[in-house]
């Protein structure tokens, strides 16, 4: 038996794998579900239906929401913080009201962004539960994975290539963004950007033009050919080096955006190239030859100008 409580991408992709799931777990009277990223559960199908009242009494059904604050420790909310398979028994639960029950649940990453968009989880009577029940929702969260790669759009698929080549070539923050999805370097999502705005804001920049994404800082945009996206490479919005228009004949975007990050970061240091290279995550060596490659010096109390 099903409940269905929302359409979504997760729910489509993941119902069918855990359908199959629960037809091997006949011995097991489980209730199986699909949590999306906040830890509410959007869908569940059960092994027997003999135990949906007593799913329904706890309640583990969809529209409950298992986010860890909210609940403490269990299998949902204690997955999507981990970010590993876990395990609750009875007391283990935060909640006195689970304790009869036992939940395995493993989180479920987009394959490129590695973000959870969601949580697998089974929950069973204490009396039901065995070690065999972790290595099912593992397969599971691996088959779910599977599908969601088999899934991608020719758009998704050209974002993330656009990141992968734009990462190899620089050491700037950046960050893809489309309609649907935004994948972000370390660097540039240690800023906590949200999403849509983002998408927003690129959608209304021209073309290599920056545009303010606060917290004192900009972004670059650089459409990406062939579908509705962006790359965005970051730069702050003081500090930022000026860069002699005859110094960067010849460069790209992202060579420009990069010797720009590398000379306000060198300028934040105070010119102190070991703390630079740690702040832009590289090797002093990378350091240096990127320094000479852009003929970035020690900073001055001025900003970079033309050479005689």
């Amino acid at each position: 038996m099903v409940d269905i409580d929302v359409d979504t991408e997760i729910v489509r992709i993941a119902s069918p794998v855990l359908l199959r799931a629960a037809e091997l777990l006949n011995d097991v009277p489980a209730g199986l579900g699909i949590a999306d990223a906040q830890g509410r559960i959007v869908w569940r199908c059960l092994s027997d239906p003999g135990i949906r009242r007593r799913l329904d009494a706890v309640p583990i059904h969809p529209g409950a929401c298992f986010d860890e604050e909210l609940v403490g420790t269990n299998g949902v909310g204690t997955a999507l913080a981990s970010r590993k398979l876990v395990t609750v028994v009875g007391a283990d639960h935060y909640v006195e009201e689970f304790h009869h029950w036992a939940c395995v649940a493993a989180p479920v990453f987009n394959p490129h962004t590695r973000r959870a968009v969601g949580v697998v989880n089974l929950a069973c009577r204490i009396g039901h539960a065995n070690h065999a029940l972790g290595a099912v929702i593992l397969s599971v969260a691996d088959a779910v994975t599977s599908r969601l790669v088999e899934s991608e759009t020719h758009e998704e698929r050209t974002l993330y290539d656009a990141y992968v080549v734009a990462r190899r070539r620089t050491t700037a923050p950046i960050l893809v963004v489309g309609e649907r999805m935004m994948i972000a370097d370390d660097a540039a999502g240690s800023w906590g950007l949200e999403h849509h705005a983002v998408w927003a804001l690129a959608c209304a920049t021209d073309p290599g033009n920056d545009v303010s994404l606060g917290q004192g800082l900009l972004g670059r945009v650089h459409p990406i050919a062939g579908v509705q996206g962006a790359l965005i490479t970051l730069h702050p919005e003081t500090e930022a080096a000026v860069i002699p228009t005859r110094v960067r004949s010849g460069w790209g975007p992202l060579e420009t955006a990069e010797a720009e990050v590398i000379a306000a970061t060198l300028a934040a240091c105070d010119g102190n190239k070991s703390a630079t290279a740690v702040r832009l995550g590289i090797t002093r060596a990378t350091l240096y030859q990127k320094l000479r490659r852009y003929r970035i010096g020690a900073p001055g109390p001025t900003p970079l100008r033309e050479q005689a």
